[in-house]
């Protein structure tokens, strides 16, 4: 029963923050391997930093021998020794 509770309260919770529509979807691999859904373009790209243009920010990723493994027109996947993410808005 407590469970039960404690699981209703969390979607509560979760379902309660507003949409974010036009911010990226990003999810990070532990520091090896980085996805961003919502890009709009590559603005550099070194084996140290890849800056990548979203709707809302710029998005920065420094690190050791990053490569762009895949690129769409919408995500990419960014591979390497992950050290930094930033975010300019």
């Amino acid at each position: 029963m407590k469970k039960d509770k404690k699981e209703k309260s969390a979607k509560r919770r979760h379902t309660a923050l507003p949409p974010a529509l036009s911010a990226p979807f990003i999810e990070l691999n532990g520091n090896r391997e980085l996805l961003i859904e919502g890009s709009r373009g590559v603005l550099e790209y070194t084996p140290s930093v890849i800056r990548v243009n979203t709707a809302d920010m710029i998005v920065t990723v420094s690190g050791r021998e990053l490569d762009l493994r895949c690129i769409s027109a919408s995500a990419l996947i960014i591979d390497g020794f992950i050290t930094d993410i930033g975010f300019t808005m």
